[in-house]
Formats: C-alpha cells, sequence, structure tokens
C-alpha cells in the first residue's frame, strides 16, 4: 500500500474513534433512561435486533464493492437511529441558542467545500491511479469528513431539536461522501467521474444546505418528520410526558384493586383510600372496581 493509503487510514482510523466514542458515550445513556419504562420487555430486544438485519444485508452487498463502503454504511445507519433523551414524540420550541447551533451545522456543511476540495484534489493527485484500490478510493472519497468531526460532538447536545438536525446533517454529508466515493470509481481513473462529482455532489452540496437552514428557520425538520415527531408551537405544553404518567398512575391503581378484590386482607382504611382515589381518578372499569370494594367493606351508602 502506498504511503497516501497508509495516511488515509491513519486519518480513518482517528475518524471511527471518535465516532465511537460519541455514539458509545449516546448508546450508554439509553439504558438508564429505558430503566424505568413498563414497556421494556424481552421482545422489544428482539424487535430491535431484528431491525438490523437489512442494514446488515445491504452491507455485505456492498462489501462485494467496497468493505471500507460497507463498514461506513453500517456507522451511518447507527448514527440515525439514536435517539436524544427523552422518550416524548414532542419537542420543545427551539430556543434561540438552539436554533443558533443547528443553523451553524448547515452552514459549516455550505462552507466546507474550501477546505474538502483541496483536501480532495491533493489526496486525488497524490494517489497511485494505476494500482489504486476501489477500497483505497473510497478512503479518498471519505478523507473529507475529518472536517466534518465537530458535527458529531452535537449528537450529544440536550436539545432533540439540534439532535436531530444533527442527525439530517450527518445525512446529507454521507450522502455527498458516497456520490464522490461513486465518482472516483467510475471508468478507468477518477477523470471518468468528474462530471458526477460537479453536479451530482455539487447538487447535493448546495440544496441540501440551503435546505437545512430554511427548515431550521421555520422550526421543522425532514429527520424530525421521519422519527413521528413534531416540533410544539411556542408557548406550548408537551402533554405526552403527563400522558404517560397518567397511564402508568391508573395502571397501578388497577393492579392495587385487583389484589383489594382478591382478598380484602388489607386494613379498612387503606382500602378505602385506594378505592376512592380510584373512584375519583380512574377509568369507568376501575370505578366498577372501586364501587366493588367499597360496596364490601361498608362505604356505600344504600337508598
Amino acid at each position: 500500500m502506498s504511503l497516501i493509503s497508509s495516511a488515509l487510514s491513519l486519518l480513518l482510523f482517528v475518524l471511527l474513534v471518535v465516532f465511537g466514542v460519541v455514539v458509545y458515550n449516546k448508546v450508554t445513556k439509553e439504558p438508564n433512561r429505558k430503566n424505568n419504562e413498563t414497556h421494556n420487555t424481552p421482545t422489544d430486544g428482539r424487535l430491535r435486533w431484528q431491525s438490523w438485519i437489512w442494514p446488515v444485508i445491504m452491507a455485505l452487498l456492498l462489501a462485494f464493492w467496497s468493505l471500507v463502503f460497507a463498514l461506513f454504511f453500517l456507522a451511518i445507519v447507527g448514527v440515525m437511529r439514536l435517539n436524544p433523551d427523552t422518550d416524548s414524540k414532542e419537542i420543545h420550541f427551539p430556543s434561540d441558542k438552539d436554533r443558533k447551533r443547528a443553523r451553524g451545522t448547515y452552514i459549516w456543511l455550505l462552507l466546507s467545500p474550501i477546505l474538502n476540495v483541496v483536501v480532495l484534489l491533493f489526496a486525488v493527485i497524490n494517489a497511485n491511479w494505476s494500482r489504486a484500490s476501489t477500497n483505497e478510493w473510497v478512503l479518498i472519497a471519505l478523507l473529507p469528513l475529518v472536517f466534518h468531526l465537530p458535527v458529531l460532538i452535537r449528537l450529544d447536545s440536550n436539545s432533540p431539536f439540534v439532535f436531530r438536525h444533527t442527525q439530517q446533517a450527518i445525512f446529507l454529508l454521507a450522502l455527498r461522501a458516497s456520490m464522490t466515493a461513486i465518482a472516483m470509481n467510475i471508468g478507468g481513473s477518477p477523470d471518468d467521474g468528474i462530471l458526477l462529482f460537479l453536479f451530482g455532489n455539487g447538487f447535493l452540496w448546495l440544496v441540501g444546505s440551503i435546505w437545512g437552514l430554511n427548515q431550521v428557520n421555520h422550526d421543522t425538520g425532514w429527520w424530525i418528520g421521519r422519527k413521528g415527531e413534531k416540533v410544539l408551537p411556542k408557548n406550548a405544553t408537551p402533554t405526552e410526558r403527563s400522558v404517560s404518567k397518567d397511564k402508568m398512575e391508573k395502571s397501578k391503581l388497577n393492579e392495587e384493586l385487583g389484589e383489594l378484590l382478591k382478598s380484602l386482607n388489607a386494613e379498612g382504611n387503606n382500602a378505602r383510600q385506594i378505592a376512592l382515589n380510584a373512584f375519583r381518578q380512574g377509568t369507568p372499569e376501575t370505578r366498577k372496581k372501586a364501587v366493588t370494594i367499597l360496596s364490601k367493606i361498608g362505604e356505600v351508602e344504600k337508598f
């Protein structure tokens, strides 16, 4: 392998290490966040594993073309599947700071070719065209992503709005890098794909960056919608957490009432209080159970 390939491999290793640290920090937060979820069952884990079947199959097919690109594909899929530190599908209206951070990511995507193209051209000129393999050309195409390492850091943001727009920006970067890799492997030399690189990559660069900026300015996002989430209007209060909390409380009341119906061994005052709370706050089914218990302990007046 040539000197340029060795340098590219080293840069890719650095990229993967930083990427791994960021993703590891994010993934290790999720089990702690989900420990208190009542719906977290072994079936959920099996479904999460099964959801990787198609990406893995796709990566295996891509590996026939380039093993490096297959690994890159799996890494991007992993990033896009990460979630912010909240279970709510309702995202708070972004603050000025959050909007500024999300906008800054797309501005960087818009300005980055100033460095990316220079480094890419330098790598292409110094590559051994006659001996370079597909994997080496893919490595060269991925080289400019080194300048986008700061974007990965924003995956650690506490703002779901910034988090989702960071993922969207990474998706756009992945499309640009993929287009470059394809262009560089068309024909016998990189020159054969120059038009695809200029027009295809140029289109993704300009339209993608402006598209993202426009969404930030309108407090929305394509990836936010794809995840089934929505940005709340200004001064609106999220409702999903309170609804989820109410469901958990009602479920707890149902369990307590079910136990009391099986055996009324609890002290009268305790049974009376639980039943009264269930009658006031519960569902129609819960209220029927509550009336049954109150009748058994003599708390229902007979007219």
